[in-house]
């Protein structure tokens, strides 16, 4: 390859001629095709593709190092009440819009608001289309797409004309949430029908061909996904030491997911030649959105996300082993999709060594392994961030970049493993059993699997609450019949049909679990529960799943406009004051005012943040938190600053003002020329809290370019007012109180509850993943408040690993939860 992975003037992209509904997907229960209504549906013209000119910007986004594009995105601001047309159509009423984008290859669409009531469905699908089958992209969603982020990002349609319709019971007209304000065009995309120059390499490897067969558990751990409508790279599912299917996904720093953009994933499995040698004909048709940022390091270029659901079962996806001891492979495998074409696989026979990213000295830095020349395949633009396997078949690194092609036998660099573990460890061994290697989990191979969305509702005290049930898909994957049986630990939620039954070989069973009425009666908070799958037979697949149930509206509890000065901490050249529109060596200037008013906090208000610079802060003067739960902050950006491998700024919070939890970092260039609203959920650390810090840094930085930094405006609390935790006696009678100090902790802390009338209490501990770690309290107390201290460890004496976990306490039917986070 001529030049590196992450520095190419021309990337690939993205989409096959065949896309058809996502088989995570029902069927649409009817499609009518009516060329009248399509010519009467109003039109939303886009703007036109010029290609050429995306192409030329590409130049630029590759020099700065960016990831691969393959759509430009418009942000609009669109509702069914604003645009489009409204019909009735028997007992539903439907709203249609046209989009167009002349020039446009493909169309996808990024809706910030998504909610739908039972019976309702989403459909977007070609204007010109005469089925569900068309296979350009028929694709439908449904009240099991609602999350509790809200947004919804789908995959693509092969079209520039395209049908958004949204059909609606017709006493649920009022009863939704739809906004669009990201139409996705197409400019770069792979079929069937374009020259042999827009393919992957001659020299790639199908998947399918006999040189995967000793490799299909990990090819089936490895995706191609977009973020954000436009950007594609490559990513693995990766296994954890509790081998429980929790859908953590390991991809590339440099690919840029943040936790500003995670929700918009779409991760598409299975894409891949269905004839070796084919390089081509591969179906788009198993995808799934959304995802939660986890962690990201740039120096070994990892990051790591929560995918929102479990992929289908129907989807036989693996979740890839690793091996963190930091050996070098005698034999390495790359399992990739290049140029975001069919999946493809490579060998190196040879040993890998350990360097610095591009270079040759062992060991250098330590951050990577270097794959010398490869045997047989390549790599190429759009493998970025794709897994690389020991002989043992576990995952040591993920690709970075290099200069590998089918043209050039030289080097590929992956960041290592074994250095991007400490920032993942609280995920991938939840249980800090401190093993040094883990296997790929099949859940399909064999055994029983469940799939099908998690229950997550949410709203406002007394209900109603959206969605108020979901359905699970229960598959027997073994070669004979088992028995099951399915339980829920929460008052609050149950299970309504299919509790327990018996599955012949190779058959399904459907579990529905719904809220019940003890959940109209809960007082504002979040709550959360685990749902226990049992292989009665013989325990292959035996699994749990989280229930949510934010109770609720957040609202604005403290703001600070910044109108006048509140006083709060600088450093450096941080400043209360008015903006000068100075500086912008690189990317743009400061503001010259604020978003409301004229002042702001910034780093120098007059220009440029200064070269190697060491972290320097703004913080914030003490909030009350404590009678508030679900605490998030809301706060206007101007930013500009260098990517990560350079410059850096960071947001930060605490409960003390002297441990700081990094809630948001860039993860690539910024360059703000508008003012920007973020918003961030901080009740992890500021739930029930008297003296909540929020901390803004800039730097560190190193010795050259020079951008404007930080802008702040407009910062906001928000929250779920709740019971005074420092006045438990005044607990009314029924009602339950939780908290703990210090939080965060190390290594232990003490929580703190109150019961409103005498009772049976349970007090226990639990994971992310809703696994019980710790029973700390079950008997029968007397109404008052209570201290229990948790020294870090689980039933079995185990210290855990840093992370979130969940104090939860039940009594007279209600359950209240709250967060803690360990910090080592």
């Amino acid at each position: 390859m001529s030049a590196l992975k992450t520095r190419l003037a021309v990337m690939v992209t993205a989409l096959v001629l065949g896309l058809a509904l996502s088989a995570a997907a029902e069927q649409p229960r009817t499609f009518e095709f009516d060329a009248y209504a399509v010519a009467r549906t109003p039109v939303l013209s886009a703007r036109a593709v010029d290609r050429d000119a995306l192409l030329l910007e590409d130049v630029q986004r590759d020099a700065e190092g960016l990831a691969p594009r393959f759509a430009e995105p418009q942000l609009v601001n669109i509702t069914p009440e604003t645009d489009g047309a409204w019909e009735e159509a028997g007992a539903n009423v439907r709203w249609r819009l046209r989009v167009t984008a002349a020039g446009a290859n493909s169309l996808n669409f990024g809706f910030s608001q998504y909610r739908l009531p039972k019976n309702a469905q989403l459909m977007i699908y070609p204007a010109d289309a005469v089925s569900a089958d068309d296979r350009r992209g028929v694709r439908l969603f449904t009240e099991q797409h609602n999350k509790l982020h809200g947004e919804l990002w789908t995959p693509v349609v092969l079209s520039d004309d395209v049908m958004i319709e949204l059909t609606l019971p017709a006493g649920s007209r009022h009863d939704y949430a739809l906004e669009l304000t990201s139409i996705n065009r197409g400019y770069r995309f792979f079929t069937d029908v374009l020259a042999e120059a827009e393919k992957a390499g001659s020299c790639n490897v199908d998947v399918v061909c006999p040189e995967g067969d000793d490799w299909r558990l990990e090819i089936n751990s490895v995706a191609v996904y977009s973020t954000g409508g436009s950007l594609f790279c490559t990513g693995a599912m990766i296994n954890n030491t509790a081998g429980d299917g929790t859908p953590y996904f390991l991809t590339a720093n440099h690919c840029s997911i943040t936790s500003s953009n995670d929700q918009s994933l779409v991760v598409y499995w299975n894409f891949q030649s269905p004839t070796c040698g084919q390089q081509g004909g591969g179906s788009l048709a198993d995808f799934q959105t959304g995802s939660t940022f986890l962690a990201a390091g740039s120096s070994s270029d990892y990051t790591l996300v929560l995918l929102d659901d479990m992929p289908d079962p129907a989807f036989e996806v693996s979740y890839a082993g690793w091996d963190k001891s930091g050996a070098e492979a005698t034999t390495a495998v790359a399992i990739h999709h290049p140029n975001c074409d069919e999946k493809s696989i490579s060998f190196d026979n040879g040993p890998t060594t350990t360097t610095s990213y591009l270079g040759t000295t062992v060991p250098g830095d330590g951050t990577h392994v270097r794959i010398t020349a490869w045997d047989l395949g390549t790599t190429e633009p759009g493998s970025s961030g794709s897994p690389l396997f020991n002989q043992a078949h576990r995952i040591i690194g993920q690709l970075h970049g290099g200069y590998a092609s089918c043209t050039s036998l030289t080097s590929d660099y992956y960041g290592k493993l074994s250095v991007s573990f400490a920032g993942m460890a609280q995920w991938l061994d939840p249980g800090s059993s401190g093993a040094v290697t883990c296997d790929t989990y099949a859940p399909w191979a064999s055994g029983l699997a469940v799939g099908g969305a998690n229950l997550a509702a949410a709203g406002n005290a007394g209900g109603p609450f959206t969605p108020s049930s979901t359905s699970y898909t229960l598959t027997n994957n073994s070669a004979y019949g088992i028995d099951y049986a399915v339980s829920c630990d929460v008052a609050w939620a149950a299970v309504t049909y299919g509790a327990s039954g018996s599955i012949p070989a190779g058959g399904t069973a459907t579990v529905d679990v719904a809220l019940t009425a003890s959940a109209n009666s809960l007082p504002n908070a979040a709550y959360a529960g685990v749902l226990t799958f049992t292989n009665l037979t013989d325990g292959d697949g035996t699994t749990t799943r989280p229930v949510s149930l934010v109770v609720g509206v957040p609202s604005l509890q403290v703001s600070f406009p910044l109108d006048t000065n509140p006083g709060w901490t600088t450093a450096g050249q941080w400043a209360w004051g008015v903006p000068t529109g100075l500086g912008g060596q690189y990317g743009n200037p400061d503001p010259t005012t604020g978003y409301t008013g004229a002042n702001v906090y910034g780093y120098n208000l007059a220009g440029d943040y200064a070269n190697s610079l060491a972290a320097t802060h703004l913080t914030s003067a003490p909030i009350d938190c404590s009678n508030l739960g679900a605490v998030s902050v809301k706060f206007w950006r101007w930013l500009n600053v260098e990517q990560p491998t350079y410059d850096h700024a960071t947001f930060s919070v605490s409960n003390d003002g002297v441990n700081f939890t990094q809630v948001w970092t860039n993860g690539a260039q910024i360059t703000d020329n508008a003012w920007t609203q973020v918003a961030y959920d901080i009740s992890a650390v500021a739930d029930g809290q008297a003296t909540v810090y929020l901390r803004w840094t800039m730097g560190t930085t190193d010795s050259s370019w020079q951008f404007s930094g930080w802008n702040v405006d407009d910062i906001e609390i928000w929250g779920l007012p709740a019971q005074d935790l420092s006045a438990v006696g005044d607990v009314p009678a029924q009602r339950l109180a939780l908290g703990n100090h210090p939080n965060p902790f190390n290594p232990t802390t003490t929580i703190e509850w109150a019961m409103g009338a005498d009772g049976n209490a349970d007090l226990a501990v639990y994971d992310v993943q809703g696994r019980l770690v710790r029973h700390l309290v079950s008997t029968f107390v007397a109404a008052g408040d209570y201290a229990t201290v948790w020294d870090g460890a689980d039933d079995a004496g185990r210290r855990v690993g840093s992370g979130l976990y969940f104090a939860r306490l039940a009594a007279g039917g209600q359950v209240v939860q709250h967060k803690m986070v360990m910090l080592k």
